[in-house]
């Protein structure tokens, strides 16, 4: 166990904050969340405001999840981008703050967010939860029984009634053609990580099934490139309400992180007040 006082961390926020599927509450615990990335397995519990417990070692966490979790970054630096005048950007920073662009493996995310297409939040978890316990290594630990997520050569070496009990639907054929070129090399995700963003999306889009919000997504949340906002229903609501449909020129360096903190915002209060049909 590992206790450690963080600022600006909110395992809250991240697990509902859109950008991966494999973090939840433990609803047997108060103030408890718990992890998958890859085949690591953590817990973590909020002990106060700025106090947790993780259930990994002091070596883990310096050798994977400080990074993951992108703990070396001041965040504070990217919100100081928000304009005087953006009350609404401001509203949305302190709702979601703690909010932080987690540092996914590239393939995990790619399959993630072509599972993703017009599903729901907890309808994409159940479905990545299902294929992982169809081709993903099984884990045991103190806290149960886990699946990994399923390697690209063990998804490459499903069939589509394999995995049609993940209920993915039409997507399965997006998942498998992608698990393949990535198992067989034809899509080297190392090799176009090094390229610039207009390339990286361009390269993804290649992909069957991989429309500019998966491969903006993929970008963002897999290659941790920060100034690619993936447009959503929810993002294209604020975008046309709230900035009359062009985003500020001085948040593009960093509109991955500030369109994070407004979709949080945006599709969890924005729920309260489906009655009325502008943000508050």
């Amino acid at each position: 166990m590992l206790r450690l006082t963080l600022e600006d961390f909110s395992p809250a926020a991240i697990a509902e904050s859109g950008q991966c599927f494999r973090m939840r509450p433990v609803h047997t615990e108060e103030q408890c969340w718990e992890l998958m990335a890859g085949r690591r397995y953590l817990r973590i519990w909020q002990l106060g405001d700025q106090e947790f417990q993780f259930s990994c070692s002091e070596e883990e966490w310096a050798d994977f999840f400080r990074h993951y979790f992108d703990l070396d970054v001041d965040y504070s630096a990217y919100r100081a981008y928000c304009l005087e005048e953006d009350e609404f950007l401001k509203r949305c920073m302190s709702y979601g703050q703690g909010i932080r662009i987690l540092h996914q493996d590239p393939y995990e995310a790619l399959i993630s967010f072509l599972i993703s297409q017009r599903k729901s939040v907890p309808a994409i978890r159940t479905i990545v939860e299902r294929m992982s316990e169809i081709a993903g290594e099984p884990i045991e630990n103190a806290y149960g029984s886990f699946h990994a997520f399923p390697s690209a050569e063990a998804l490459a070496a499903c069939s589509i009634d394999e995995l049609r009990p993940t209920g993915a639907g039409y997507r399965i054929g997006y998942i498998l053609d992608a698990a393949r070129q990535c198992a067989s090399g034809e899509l080297d995700l190392d090799g176009i990580g090094t390229l610039p963003d207009e390339e990286l999306i361009s390269v993804l889009m290649k992909l069957r099934g991989c429309g500019i919000k998966v491969a903006s997504c993929t970008a963002l949340f897999g290659f941790h490139r920060l100034g690619i906002c993936p447009q959503d229903v929810w993002m294209n609501r604020v975008l046309h309400e709230k900035y009359q449909d062009i985003w500020p020129q001085q948040y593009q360096p960093v509109l991955g992180v500030l369109q994070q903190y407004m979709f949080h915002y945006a599709r969890l209060e924005m729920r309260k007040t489906t009655n009325n049909r502008r943000i508050s």
